[in-house]
């Protein structure tokens, strides 16, 4: 066995340094490979989904809703952390409480460039403060057809609901959707549309998906087994809490597709996407 003299070994740790400084005293900076990350934050039964697109541009950030009001000052945290000082978009996908309750905190603390909202009246406080505060706000669009828009090497499409009315949970039936196309991953934020949204979403959407965000955190309505064969997810996240936990059926559903399910309920979700993989960590 050959061994290195110690001094010989100092010294070629001490050109190594040497090298590394020269090299970052040049200007010269080591890129990461693009990538998407795409953060599903803890807050309860309730939505709010970090995307940091990575790339020679920077980093680009979207945020798609808010969570409750009590969310607000843990998530305005989680996002700052993630480095977060400006949204280059904000998307509400519909109007109930726990999806636009912390609005008016968050977009305080964080502005957004734009912000993307449907077409449709709500009611109720939390509902009031969002309109109160949008008023003060630029950059702010309501949303009567769908929209498409590219950051970094992601492309994003807001697409809107298909009917002004729907019979029955007109707030979840409004809810708009966002797809997210990365190389070869699709991802599909399906807000919390109930069957008749659903149906309308297959009838558009291109074929299955790489990870789908499941509508209204895991409640089981009668047109879920269609959608999701028609999605096919291969990872799916659920946003739960062990106080309101996804239903059996809706797992039994996912698990008959071989899909792997994750709820934020067991903590924050993070799926990492390059071009041609994915890694989900929890």
């Amino acid at each position: 066995m050959s061994c290195v003299h110690p001094r010989r070994l100092i010294a070629v740790c001490l050109t190594a340094i040497l090298l590394l400084s020269v090299f970052l005293l040049s200007g010269c900076t080591v890129t990461a490979e693009p990538s998407l990350t795409v953060t599903f934050y803890k807050i309860g039964k309730a939505d709010a989904a970090l995307l940091s697109v990575t790339g020679e541009g920077g980093t680009h950030s979207v945020l798609i809703d808010t969570g409750e009001s009590d969310d607000a000052p843990e998530l305005i945290d989680k996002l700052r952390d993630a480095g977060v000082e400006t949204l280059d978009c904000l998307i509400l996908s519909h109007f109930d409480k726990d999806h636009i309750g912390g609005f008016p905190s968050v977009i305080a603390e964080i502005p957004a460039e734009r912000i993307l909202l449907p077409d449709y009246e709500g009611t109720g406080e939390p509902y009031e403060a969002m309109r109160e505060t949008l008023a003060q706000c630029s950059g702010a669009e309501i949303l009567t057809e769908d929209v498409t828009f590219t950051l970094g090497d992601a492309q994003f499409t807001v697409s809107v609901p298909q009917c002004a009315e729907y019979e029955k949970k007109q707030d979840n039936n409004s809810s708009l959707a966002v797809t997210v196309t990365y190389g070869q991953n699709t991802m599909l934020f399906a807000g919390d549309a109930e069957a008749e949204r659903q149906e309308e979403l297959i009838g558009t959407m291109p074929g299955s998906v790489t990870l789908l965000k499941v509508p209204h955190h895991g409640v089981w309505n009668k047109g879920l087994d269609t959608f999701f064969a028609a999605t096919s997810p291969v990872y799916a996240v659920i946003t739960d809490s062990d106080k309101n936990p996804a239903e059996q059926k809706t797992l039994d559903a996912l698990n008959t597709l071989g899909t792997r399910i994750y709820e934020t309920r067991n903590g924050d979700i993070r799926a990492v996407f390059t071009q041609t993989t994915v890694t989900v960590m929890q």
